[in-house]
């Protein structure tokens, strides 16, 4: 498989289920694969621009077309965005409460 992200990013997010299968080039993680996820993209200072909510029926990886998203603001430091884009994620991920969900994160590559 190619590089998708880059490889440090990739081999965060590759713990999940490959999304190959539905023409998307990213994983879909478990819950407590998610929230790790965000930490280890925090720590290298890696924004999280949104992500995609999807669920795994009879062996199929199927949307939900759930999601969050979360946009620099102008005049936002980077800092402060790496911040609000990694609390974003882990309140929607925590909070996300439908069925058995695996969740695809979007980093600012």
């Amino acid at each position: 498989m190619s590089v998708i992200w880059s490889e440090q990013i990739d081999s965060i997010l590759s713990c999940g289920i490959s999304l190959d299968c539905v023409g998307i080039k990213n994983w879909a993680l478990e819950r407590d694969d998610a929230l790790c996820a965000i930490n280890e993209l925090e720590a290298l200072e890696v924004p999280i621009l949104g992500g995609d909510v999807c669920q795994l029926i009879d062996g199929a990886i199927e949307l939900t077309y759930d999601n969050w998203y979360c946009d620099q603001e102008p005049g936002e430091l980077d800092s402060e965005f790496l911040k609000r884009s990694s609390d974003r994620a882990r309140r929607y991920i925590c909070n996300y409460s439908m069925g058995k969900p695996l969740f695809v994160i979007v980093p600012k590559a």
